[in-house]
């Protein structure tokens, strides 16, 4: 009796392994590189940009994921070889447009491949965490947001010492750019260091400098460095790119503080 029930839950592996367009026992098409995108959740991320460029720069194919968060290429050139993929997500979060770059799982988007026996690469949308490259102009060396503080000064009150210390709290203004809950966050952080790898979202932020006698004052904050604009919190949007092709990941966003 235990035979027809064995056979029939191999016919649904199998039929769920070709809806996802694999089988059990092939590898890689010979000639093509094909791959998953999922986000940190282990959720398919469909809509992503795949940009298969050849060593000699010329020749580049596109292609994107599917609903399952899969995609293949086209036959790719064997005289081209080698070949490096490269993943971004176009997203439009609270009116502002991103190209987000996807991370390589396991191996790091720049490693090149030979295509000639068929080549996998996988990759994570990740908005947290440390990424692939150092910190630049072209974003940080973490996946998450990073926010810099600039220190502002007026006719009543002294500009922040830079190796002050302050508490910062970000309270979450709905869904995470990836579609993820947030949750609020408080650290506490030198001045002159900024603030880094926060999970990317839209954020009401405030600040506190923490004094020596254990006590705290809540500072002033925006996003511009007229004092008019500075308030009790601020939103913050992290600052990114809007445009695909990149090796980066957030800018850093400046958050302006000034005592009251």
């Amino acid at each position: 009796m235990s035979t027809p029930v064995k056979t029939f839950t191999l016919s649904l592996s199998a039929l769920l392994l070709a809806a996802f367009g694999l089988s059990a026992t092939s590898g890689p098409t010979p000639h093509t590189v094909s791959g998953r995108v999922v986000d940190e959740r282990g959720k398919p991320v469909a809509g992503v940009q795949i940009i298969i460029a050849p060593a000699m720069f010329r020749g580049t194919l596109f292609t994107t994921t599917n609903a399952q968060g899969r995609y293949q290429s086209t036959e790719l050139n064997p005289a081209a070889n080698p070949y490096y993929v490269t993943a971004y997500k176009e997203v439009k979060y609270h009116d502002q447009r991103y190209c987000l770059r996807m991370a390589g799982d396991p191996e790091a988007y720049q490693d090149a491949f030979n295509a000639k026996a068929g080549a996998t690469r996988n990759f994570v949308w990740k908005i947290r965490g440390a990424s692939d490259m150092p910190s630049s102009e072209y974003g940080g060396d973490t996946w998450g947001g990073t926010l810099s503080f600039e220190r502002l000064s007026t006719d009543d009150a002294q500009p922040v010492a830079p190796d002050a210390t302050v508490e910062v709290t970000l309270v979450p203004d709905g869904p995470l750019i990836d579609g993820s809950k947030g949750s609020t966050i408080t650290r506490t952080t030198r001045v002159s260091q900024g603030l880094g790898d926060i999970p990317v979202g839209y954020y009401r932020v405030s600040a506190a400098l923490k004094n020596a006698n254990g006590t705290k004052t809540p500072l002033r904050v925006g996003q511009t460095d007229t004092e008019e604009a500075l308030g009790n919190t601020t939103m913050v949007l992290f600052q990114g790119f809007d445009t695909c092709g990149h090796s980066g990941t957030l800018r850093q966003t400046p958050i302006w503080l000034l005592q009251p």
